[in-house]
């Protein structure tokens, strides 16, 4: 009897989470489609249209087959793609927004973005490891007439560094890097201007909080993060990041964090293209309070599209956490990944993945002994709207 109060208590408590859950992402769909019918009443006509406001979004889900079997159900090392064997609900993503333009009136000038997140991987972007939503951006923005247009934004946004990003359909492959989930900052909050000179040279500086992500700052200075993009060549960019700050907590050692890198990219032809990314990191005084942290990397990617349709991707993958400051050892890891995607209608995605991975310390599980290395298949189904 008291295991039957039990399981009807527990079941009455997730449906109720689910229905809290439910409740916050219909009442921002309700609120956009109010806001985008009162646009175009009459009444606004002269200022704004629902044509002026983007209303979108995608579903991403995926099962993951660990060839180690780990006895701990978790796929070591990993970022999002963390449950081995299972079933995994990712994302349902949900955007809302208003890009500010670069001429035009003061209403012209001006946007915004909510981004809402919903899903297993909401708990990672989020930073708290327990809620499954998370305002993933957002931000007002306003595009100053000054020269080709000074575009400003103060919220929360994605960070400025890394090739990889939070959204599925916008990677090459379905699992991230490393150099993403470990090494790299997710989200942003702060200030950020950005600047395009021409169409060869663009620069981005944020005022920011913290590099974790973090929607409050932990000390009383303020960090800075930039971005240098480079188009010598109609077939050639370059991005070049840098990141520094104070990221220690109030009345604690000088915890300075340095981190630099860059992105090469290159298109071969108008179906095949090169990427390359790597970066370093030290943070003062991050190991135990006592000991300074390094950690860096590089990855290749290769993308070839055979048609609109189906497409092949490829990447390979060097990360080094000298201290043992981001996975808890001092380890070197490798990994190789290979991806076959294929469109069943512009608007559905799938993947089919396999990845090997490979530390110089048995960092991993082969059922319920440590190992050096585990296999990963996995498929992945996305819809965008």
């Amino acid at each position: 009897m008291q295991t039957y109060r039990y399981l009807v208590l527990t079941i009455q408590e997730i449906c109720e989470e689910m229905m809290r859950n439910m409740r916050q992402v219909s009442s921002i769909v309700v609120i956009a489609g109010l806001l985008l019918m009162s646009f175009g009443n009459a009444g606004y006509a002269s200022v704004l249209t629902k044509e002026d406001f983007n209303l979108y979004g995608y579903v991403d889900a995926s099962y993951t087959h660990n060839f180690n079997n780990p006895n701990s159900g978790r796929n070591a090392n990993r970022i999002f793609d963390v449950d081995a064997n299972s079933f995994r609900p990712h994302m349902a993503q949900l955007v809302f927004e208003k890009e500010g333009k670069s001429d035009g009136t003061t209403v012209d000038r001006a946007g915004f973005r909510i981004k809402l997140n919903f899903g297993e991987d909401a708990k990672l972007t989020g930073g708290s490891g327990a809620d499954d939503v998370d305002y993933q951006e957002a931000y007002a923005q306003y595009i100053a007439p000054i020269g080709n247009g000074l575009d400003i934004r103060i919220g929360r946004m994605n960070t400025l560094i890394g090739y990889e990003v939070i959204e599925s359909p916008l990677n090459p492959n379905f699992s991230r890097s490393w150099l993403f989930g470990l090494g790299e900052p997710f989200t942003t909050t702060g200030l950020r201007a950005s600047y395009e000179f021409n169409d060869t040279v663009a620069l981005a500086v944020g005022v920011i909080n913290a590099w974790n992500g973090a929607t409050s700052d932990t000390n009383r200075s303020k960090s800075i993060e930039a971005l240098l993009g480079l188009t010598p060549l109609d077939w050639l960019s370059v991005s070049l990041f840098g990141f520094w700050g104070p990221e220690g907590a109030r009345g604690a050692k000088n915890t300075d964090l340095v981190q630099v890198g860059g992105i090469v990219t290159a298109q071969a032809t108008d179906q095949t293209s090169f990427v390359l990314e790597g970066y370093y990191a030290h943070q003062d005084n991050a190991v135990m309070a006592i000991r300074d942290a390094q950690w860096h990397g590089i990855a290749g990617y290769v993308i070839h599209d055979f048609n609109d349709q189906w497409g092949v991707r490829g990447r390979m993958e060097w990360f080094k956490d000298a201290d043992g400051f981001l996975t808890g050892t001092d380890q070197k890891l490798w990994e190789g990944t290979a991806t076959l995607q294929y469109k069943l209608t512009p608007s559905l995605i799938t993947r089919l993945e396999f990845r090997y991975d490979k530390s110089n310390h048995n960092t991993f599980q082969y059922g319920q002994r440590r190992a050096n290395n585990q296999e990963t298949l996995a498929t992945e189904v996305i819809f965008l709207f």
